[in-house]
């Protein structure tokens, strides 16, 4: 996940996000719909003064957000002291070091405050007191048990013994749980990013177009495996017309589909 957008990124999320195609933004700004296109894709496309403030205003952000100077699409004339953040936890967030950007979408997510909650309830150490406190009188009672001739062996001891609670595997649990679910949220959030690993390996793609090519009937359905893994097309969509045409034009100009040629020595001369 990248620590910050591009100003490509941003421009295609926020019509992403109002549910605009590339037409009705040009409609409602009076922007032309190729020179939108291209400011969402072309990292090189120079994109006016004229622009921005028109999208900016349309948008409902700053300019400096959409230039990549903050990532606030607001304004937020306050000071940092409003925030209770101190001054070294200001200059970590400054450093590069961390990615703000994630850290963010942490904070905004629905379970964070009961990670928070969770964490401070054991940082304080007023849960983990209670559970020690049980711990104590459970086995002073098995103590006690003992001594009267009952038998570890005995149910009512190995109840007592299992009612017993590990203060860090129950706390390891309860946060481990909590940033879990944080996690496998945010990661299914970025799933479609251009910077997110593939869910198939390059090694399991190739196997499976192996598997592909050895189910093939034939030499031409064999080429068509490998042509779609090449081009990413998706042959089963084309129409037979389409997909003849497609096939003409490679066994005509591509020397993959060509047949292989004899050995060249042709009939001994008598």
């Amino acid at each position: 996940m990248k620590c910050k957008l591009s100003i490509q990124e941003k421009l295609k999320d926020l019509r992403i996000e109002r549910g605009l195609s590339l037409q009705e933004l040009s409609e409602q700004t009076g922007l032309s719909r190729a020179a939108l296109g291209n400011y969402e894709t072309d990292d090189y496309k120079e994109i006016t003064h004229k622009a921005i403030v028109i999208l900016a205003d349309f948008y409902g952000v700053t300019s400096d957000y959409l230039l990549g100077l903050t990532e606030n699409q607001e304004q937020h004339p306050f000071a940092v002291d409003e925030l209770g953040l101190d001054d070294a936890t200001v200059d970590l967030l400054k450093s590069g070091k961390l990615n703000v950007r994630l850290i963010c979408e942490m904070i905004k997510h629905p379970e964070f405050i009961n990670f928070l909650s969770d964490l401070e309830i054991y940082v304080d150490n007023l849960a983990g007191m209670q559970i020690r406190n049980m711990n104590t009188m459970i086995e002073q009672t098995r103590m006690r048990l003992q001594n009267n001739g009952i038998h570890d062996s005995d149910h009512y001891m190995k109840t007592l013994e299992a009612a017993s609670i590990n203060e860090d595997n129950y706390f390891n649990n309860l946060l481990g749980n909590d940033i879990v679910k944080i996690a496998k949220d945010l990661r299914e959030a970025h799933e479609k990013d251009a910077d997110t690993g593939d869910q198939i390996t390059p090694v399991e793609d190739m196997l499976g177009t192996f598997d592909e090519l050895r189910k093939a009937d034939n030499a031409t359905q064999a080429q068509m495996v490998m042509y779609s893994k090449l081009f990413k097309i998706n042959f089963t969509k084309m129409d037979p017309y389409e997909f003849k045409t497609f096939t003409d034009i490679l066994q005509r100009y591509s020397d993959f589909c060509k047949p292989v040629k004899g050995n060249g020595r042709g009939k001994k001369k008598k």
